[in-house]
This record gives C-alpha cells, structure tokens and sequence, in this order.
C-alpha cells in the first residue's frame, strides 16, 4: 500500500533488532529505563490508585502485573493503567517537534504486551524503537503548533499510532494487519486541553488511553478487522485535515530508517510540563550564582514562546497538584524557595504554602516573537527577575537540562531513577531492574522485567 500509513507499516513489519544502529538500541534502553522509573513514582498518586481499584470492581483477571503496585489485571487494563502511572508526575520524556509524551504510551503498551507474549528483550527494543518512531513523525507532520492551537493534546492524538505500531510487532503482523492495526488506532485518537480550564487530572489518561488503544487496534486486526489505510491522509475525515491548520505529509516518511527521531528525546529533570522547565532551569541558575533569597524578590518576568503562555500560564494560584504541574509561576516560586522541582515539591501541602503562593503572584509570563518563532525546534525562555534593594538579573535558556542537546548522563538517569522508585520498591529490586534493563538484548524473556515492577 502505497499511502503514509502503508510506508509506516512497511517500516514496522521490515525493521528487525539486527537493523538498528547500536547507537538507537541503547537509547531505546535508556528510554524504558527512564519511563519506568516515573511510572512507578506515578503508582502512589492518589487518582492512579483510586481508577485501578474502581477497574479492578470489574476486572478479575490476574494476567498482567501492575507497575509498582501488588496487583494484576487484563492486559487492556493494565496496560491502561501502567501508561496513565507513567505521566502522573510530569518526568516522562518529550519530543519537541511532534509534541508528544511517546514514552509513557509506548514503553507501557510494549512492556505490558511483550511480557504477556513472553516476547526477548531484542523483540522488546525493536517495539520499542517503532513505536517511537512512528508516534514522532506523525506528530511533527501534524504539526505541532496548529494541532496544539486547535486544542488538541498531541499525546493522546498521535501516541495511539506509536502504541499499535509496536503491538503489532510484537504480534509479527505482516503489513496489512500493520496498516489495519495503525488505521484502528487513528480512529481512537483523542485528548484535548479543555483540562486547563479547571485543573481536571486526567492528562495521565490520555497516555493510558493511548497504550490500551493501540493494543486494542492490534487486536482487532488479528481478528479480521480493518482499518483505513489512509487514516492520516484521506480529505474525508482523515486526522490531519480534521485536526491542524497547516500540516505535511512529506515529514513523516522523509529518512525513515535512516534518521532515527528516538535520538532526539528529551528527558525531563523536574517534575512538571516540559514549557514550564527552561524557567525552572533559569531560576536555579540565577539562584545559584547570586545567591538570590525569595523575600528579596520584587517580581520576575518570564519570557517565552507562545504555546508555553497558553498552557502554563492559567493561574497563579494552582488549586491542585495537576494544576501545580502545568504553572510557570508556580514552578518559578518554588525551585526559588527549594532549590529543586522534584516530586516532594508538587505534593497537596507544598501547593497549599501562602509564602510560596505570594512569591508566584510576583511571576509574570509573555509571549515573545523571537521564542515563539524558535518552537517547536526549540523550546527556551528569558527570565528576568528585579530585587527588592533595585538588582536586576537575566537568564536565557536555549536548551534546558535534559534536552537531547544538553542531555541527562547515566549516573543522572540512575540517580533520577532511584529517587523516584524511592518507597516504592525495595533497593535490592530496583538495582535488578537497572542490570536487567540496561542488558536486554541479553533478555529471553521480558516477563522478568514486569515482574520487577510489582511491589511483592
């Protein structure tokens, strides 16, 4: 089939372990890692715990473990549920030119799946690397800027594509499944940013979502079904034209295996939206460097590219820990105060601190051209902050900690890891799920490495 998603089947079904450059299976590695570090800190949220008990009323299947809890369930469900943990605390990773969170969709679809079919650790990479790839060149075909203007939530439109591409090569489909399994998938794609309006949790859905989609899709295909095989392209309801402004179709398939969109992942250092950290990055510069003390500051201007305004800068006074994540003045105030942005600073009683809340109303947002004509290739910010005793400081971020340009190291990564695994799991297992992650080209079977992640 010679349409998009035919030339995206064809690289599914035709890109084996023994294809990828060494360079691609190591950072699809690092990617797992990464991921499963910030869904098993995502297993203690509140909302996480409350839908997995509400699922598991209807659920008693035993089938599939639930990441960082004592619980199974069916695979939908818990790969549901493992995708939702994995962006509860903001730290999962990034790509900036499609805009999507691929890794807590992909990572839980394909572990979840790859551990139920008793997949090798080089079959598992390769899901993984697919999936990666096909969600990130949709979602910088889409274009980013006009999906997002339109109001949609790119994860949850373009991520279900990278979910069933990497089910379907766990489930060694030819490329007519593939194409059903991707068409399938598209027609599930959804998540809008209505959230902002009033703080609603549900973002983390979206990922869940998105993991079960693509699993569901590759179901159905197994079982006869189809799905249109230009689900991306068809003028009659195809996703591009019923969800952008201004796309290209060229971006998607330009260098398909040959240029690998995995090595431009970001990794995320602080726990909060990726357009809230290069602030963040700022603040703890300048904090650093002059020692700047909170009641000293007389108020901070923040700089940057236009979608960061529209998404981060709704309140000054987040109601809750999801609204907390998605506030630059919020986040500017107390990486001010801590010296950090971890998970410990996005709790319901930090959020609830009047110094801390006081010290926000002081932090402006502005949209500048220069910023805004930089993204989606680059996301960065000037921060501006003005004493009290008349000082007045600068920082311009280009690229923020984490960015595939000023990359996270591995002792960053383990350190990361390791912090928010912290009361989850015990150490003895958390530096098993290292060794193991880190050798899975060695892995016959990746069901051990589900099986580390349940709390025993």
């Amino acid at each position: 089939m010679s349409t998009v998603t035919g030339k995206l089947a064809d690289f599914v079904v035709n890109t084996d372990y023994a294809d990828l450059p060494e360079k691609v299976a190591y950072k699809a590695k690092e990617c797992i890692f990464d991921t499963l570090g910030v869904a098993l800190a995502g297993a203690k949220f509140p909302d996480v715990t409350g839908i997995t008990a509400e699922l598991k009323k209807y659920d008693q299947q035993q089938d599939c473990g639930i990441w960082g809890m004592n619980q199974r369930a069916s695979l939908l469900n818990a790969t549901l549920i493992n995708g939702a943990m994995s962006h509860a605390v903001e730290m999962d990773d990034v790509h900036k030119t499609s805009k999507t969170h691929t890794g807590a969709v992909v990572v839980p679809a394909a572990l979840t799946l790859g551990a139920y079919r008793r997949a090798t650790g080089k079959q598992l990479i390769s899901a993984v690397v697919a999936g990666y790839e096909v969600a990130y060149r949709i979602g910088t075909g889409i274009n980013a800027t006009a999906h997002r203007l339109q109001g949609w939530h790119a994860t949850g439109t373009c991520t279900p594509f990278g979910s069933a591409a990497a089910a379907s090569k766990l489930l060694g489909f030819d490329q007519g499944k593939t194409v059903s399994a991707l068409g399938m998938a598209g027609t599930q794609s959804s998540g809008l940013w209505a959230l902002t309006e009033d703080g609603a949790t549900c973002k983390k859905f979206y990922m869940g979502r998105a993991a079960q989609s693509g699993i569901l899709a590759a179901i159905m295909a197994a079982g006869g079904m189809t799905g249109p095989g230009s689900v991306l392209e068809a003028k009659d309801g195809g996703l591009f034209a019923a969800s952008s402004s201004d796309y290209d179709f060229a971006v998607i398939t330009c260098g398909l295996g040959q240029e690998w969109e995995i090595m431009k992942v970001d990794r995320k250092p602080f726990a909060c939206c990726r357009s809230a950290q290069p602030p963040i990055d700022a603040i703890l510069q300048l904090r650093k460097e002059f020692d700047i003390q909170p009641d000293n500051v007389k108020q901070v201007l923040v700089n940057t590219y236009d979608i960061a305004v529209k998404q981060c800068f709704n309140t000054k006074r987040p109601q809750n820990v999801a609204e907390a994540q998605l506030c630059i003045p919020y986040t500017v105030a107390v990486a001010l105060y801590d010296g950090a942005a971890f998970i410990e600073q996005f709790t319901s009683e930090r959020i609830n601190d009047e110094a801390l809340l006081a010290l926000a109303q002081q932090v402006d947002v502005r949209s500048d051209p220069g910023f805004t004509a930089l993204y989606p290739q680059n996301w960065g910010c000037q921060l501006i902050l003005e004493t009290k005793d008349g000082k007045r400081y600068e920082k311009v971020i280009r690229n923020a900690k984490g960015d595939y340009d000023n990359p996270l190291t591995f002792e960053d990564l383990v350190e990361k890891f390791k912090g928010l695994a912290y009361g989850v799991l015990p150490r003895e297992q958390q530096d098993k799920i290292i060794d193991v992650v880190f050798a899975l080209e060695k892995v016959t079977d990746v069901a051990q490495i589900a099986e580390l992640l349940v709390r025993k």
